[in-house]
């Protein structure tokens, strides 16, 4: 295949600042933070107090215009096809959205009981998660197609799909999509697979499996966690567990129910759009630098790019803000305001008593909380004083991976055949397998 200096400039060039952008952490205000993250920061930053008004807005109007569109016929949105994808969703999640846009305006001016807009249900969506999704939406999804457009994952597949269907069964371009969640974010990662999933460059079983493995928490945000666990000492071996587990889980959970039954087809939209069979005579690079040239031939110029970051961006923020709202402050609702999740733990607990975790019933109800939120396992746990037990809450936080109030939501309204039902037992699968590691692991490292 014969390639000229255009089409190779069209692969190096975007794919290095891909990697730059979401690759390469750099040092910002004493932490390690990649560059996606920090103009994220610096748009927060600049929007200020006006942020939270305009997620409000944004979410009401979605609400508002994809009611309209089931309601009325409007003729601007019928003609455009985008459009029309954007705010023509299913009745369930017609009245997701409008549920999401109700609880936003309840939450802003705290109307109705408290229950609702308080600081640990709809007020934490509004204030803390919502705003941090968002920014990642933004700058993630506008840059994204530096990463699967140009090449560079064409490229880095072939280097590692041996070793990645042997341990994982998943391509090697799955190893983008982990880098980008451990050094940057894990809902850049995940929205990275969905995209991959939706464009035909995985099946249906392969985006389920890399999105319930490798979409972890980023290293500064495990460093967070830590830190409010009082765990800053021993980062390293806190870290090290987390890697050890994860890496187990990803190994075992793909050949488990339900990831095992997944189905092999691609997306019916799309259909495959992929050949990662190396042919003879031809070694692995090789075929990886022809794929990527091929990719970058192929690729929008600047004018489309910019037009495919701009749809992206407002995509996710349209079809996830609205749905993430409700979703998450209703379970957030019944995590802190009903018994629930202590009923439901009671298996968990037993389990936890099994390695004589201390205060194994409260930290097992916990352990569930996480499947609503990540956050909540360590806010129980940074009031604890056994020591076993923090370090179990704060790595199995960050372990589970699935949890409703962002990534769950994600999932949930995109293409990825992934329902609520597959994604409490992913989360389950995860819990059960990490707990018995995390354990060795704190006695093996010295931390009890």
């Amino acid at each position: 295949m014969k390639s000229g200096v255009k089409t190779r400039l069209k692969m190096i060039v975007p794919s290095l600042f891909a990697v730059i952008l979401f690759l390469i952490p750099v040092e910002y205000n004493g932490s390690s933070e990649l560059i996606v993250g920090i103009l994220g920061d610096w748009i927060q930053t600049a929007l200020g107090d006006a942020l939270i008004p305009l997620l409000v807005a944004i979410i009401v109007a979605d609400a508002a215009l994809s009611l309209a569109c089931r309601l009325l016929p409007l003729p601007f949105v019928k003609k455009n096809p985008q459009l029309k994808e954007l705010f023509s969703p299913s009745l369930f999640w017609l009245v997701t959205r409008v549920i999401g846009g109700v609880l936003a305006v309840l939450t802003y001016f705290q109307l109705g009981p408290e229950a609702v807009w308080s600081a640990d249900t709809g007020g934490n969506m509004l204030t803390s998660i919502l705003p941090s999704c968002i920014m990642w939406y933004i700058i993630g999804g506008f840059f994204l197609s530096l990463l699967t457009d140009y090449g560079l994952m064409d490229l880095l597949s072939s280097l590692f799909t041996k070793v990645a269907r042997r341990l994982f069964c998943v391509p090697g371009r799955a190893m983008i999509d982990c880098v980008t969640s451990w050094i940057g974010s894990s809902v850049c990662g995940t929205y990275l697979t969905i995209s991959q999933y939706e464009s035909g460059q995985y099946n249906a079983k392969e985006a389920a499996i890399i999105i319930c493995n490798f979409s972890l928490l980023s290293v500064s945000f495990c460093s967070l966690i830590a830190n409010m666990l009082d765990f800053n000492d021993i980062f390293p071996q806190f870290y090290l567990t987390i890697s050890i587990a994860s890496l187990l889980c990803a190994v075992i959970l793909p050949r488990l129910w339900p990831l095992r039954s997944m189905s092999t087809a691609y997306d019916a939209r799309s259909g495959k759009q992929i050949n990662e069979d190396t042919p003879q005579g031809v070694n692995g690079l090789q075929w990886g630098y022809r794929q990527a040239l091929a990719r970058a031939a192929g690729a929008p110029g600047p004018v489309g790019f910019l037009r495919t970051g701009a749809y992206n961006v407002v995509n996710l923020i349209i079809t996830t803000l609205p749905n993430m709202m409700a979703i998450g402050t209703i379970a957030l609702v019944l995590a802190n305001y009903t018994s629930l999740f202590d009923y439901l733990g009671i298996p968990l607990g037993m389990y936890l008593q099994l390695f004589q975790v201390p205060d194994a019933m409260e930290a097992g109800s916990s352990i569930l909380v996480g499947f609503v939120d990540q956050f909540i396992p360590v806010i129980v746990g940074s009031s604890m004083t056994a020591t076993l037990t923090k370090f179990v809450l704060g790595t199995i936080s960050i372990i589970q991976i699935v949890y409703i109030s962002d990534i769950g939501t994600l999932i949930l309204t995109s293409r990825v055949p992934l329902n609520l039902g597959h994604l409490f037992v992913i989360f389950l699968e995860r819990v059960l397998i990490s707990i018995p590691v995390v354990v060795l692991c704190a006695h093996l490292f010295g931390v009890v």
